[in-house]
């Protein structure tokens, strides 16, 4: 029998232009984020026992930072 998909430790993407990495926390379930718009660059981490949910998460994130108005003048 052959072994399922191996899960991603980390992962790379563009999401709207804005390059962001996500790679698997020590602490189990979290990830650890970084992008960056223009001059600013965001990092934090964000909550998904799976890759795919994490990866939405972080793109949910950069979505919120392009959209004109307050959430650009934290």
């Amino acid at each position: 029998m052959t072994a399922g998909p191996r899960e991603l430790d980390a992962h790379a993407g563009i999401h709207r232009g804005v390059h962001y990495s996500l790679k698997r926390n020590a602490a189990p379930g979290y990830w650890r984020y970084a992008y960056a718009i223009g001059d600013r660059v965001r990092s934090g981490r964000v909550q998904g026992k799976l890759p795919l949910l994490a990866i939405r998460r972080v793109q949910m994130r950069i979505d919120r930072d392009l959209r004109p108005g307050l959430a650009n003048a934290r």
